[in-house]
């Protein structure tokens, strides 16, 4: 009997953890001929060969724009994404899609909410230099069917108080959403280093993974880097947040690509995270 119990405990915690997932989030740089040797035709195959090397269960990207959505969306196999474009609900603008292993996990609910006074509709918000998104999904595990939301967003890069009240309508959105208490994940760029208000406001509400991870923080602490090779990151702006997920892993990637320039002006953080016991 101790035997079965043990082979049963063995199983069980090999079977729990299978079940940890990979998430990422990353600024992809959207597609600039200006950009030059950093174009998106120049780097597009690297920085999805990264996405396909690291291959994350799901992850957010930002600054996507349509083009870019089905260079990813055809290099990636098996993945499928959720969102939409920022200026039209569509096709239209910048997208801060969520892409997710199809095989893996399924959709049971998505959509995209404007942060602004009127986030049902197309809209920039307060002092924001440009309309600004942020798309969701309650995600099922098809080999256990635990579920999850996921968020993932791009912060205005300019306007003070469309920050402060994104982040407020973030918070409150995620709020409304999660009526069964699932566990949350929340992506994006938010323009913001830590020291600031509203990534105070986060990590009051929700748990950054960089602080909160089972094994300390891998790689740069600096996510943004302009493309720049010749001088370190020094600010965070990227983050992963958790609610009821505990974080077992997270590094920041700085790989280059072969001629040694990056594959986007901002480094992807991925993360390993886990359902609470």
């Amino acid at each position: 009997m101790k035997i079965l119990e043990f082979i049963f405990s063995v199983f069980f915690l090999l079977n729990f953890q299978a079940q940890n997932l990979k998430v990422m989030t990353y600024n992809i740089r959207l597609s600039l001929e200006s950009d030059k040797e950093n174009s998106w035709d120049n780097r597009k195959a690297e920085a999805i060969q990264l996405m396909d090397y690291y291959h994350p269960d799901f992850f957010g990207v930002q600054e996507a724009v349509p083009q870019q959505m089905v260079d990813i969306k055809s290099g990636l196999r098996n993945y499928d994404f959720v969102g939409v474009g920022r200026d039209d609900g569509a096709n239209k603008g910048e997208y801060s899609a969520i892409f997710y292993d199809a095989e893996k996990l399924k959709v049971l609910e998505s959509g995209t909410f404007w942060l602004s006074e009127t986030p049902q509709k197309p809209s920039k918000g307060w002092d924001a230099a440009y309309n600004r998104i942020c798309t969701y999904a309650l995600f099922k595990m098809k080999k256990d069917g635990r579920k999850f939301w996921a968020f993932n967003v791009h912060l205005d890069h300019v306007g003070i108080v469309a920050r402060d009240n994104s982040v407020q309508l973030i918070l409150k959105m995620i709020k409304s959403f999660n009526t069964k208490n699932f566990p949350v994940v929340l992506t994006g760029d938010f323009n913001l280093t830590e020291d600031t208000k509203p990534i105070k406001i986060l990590s009051e509400n929700l748990s950054d993974a960089y602080y909160h991870s089972k094994k300390t923080h891998y790689g740069p602490k600096g996510t943004f880097q302009a493309f720049d090779i010749s001088k370190p990151a020094k600010e965070r702006i990227d983050y992963i947040f958790l609610q009821k997920f505990l974080c077992e892993n997270i590094r920041t990637i700085n790989d280059r690509r072969e001629n040694l320039l990056y594959p986007s002006d901002h480094f992807p953080v991925i993360a390993e995270i886990r359902f609470p016991r």
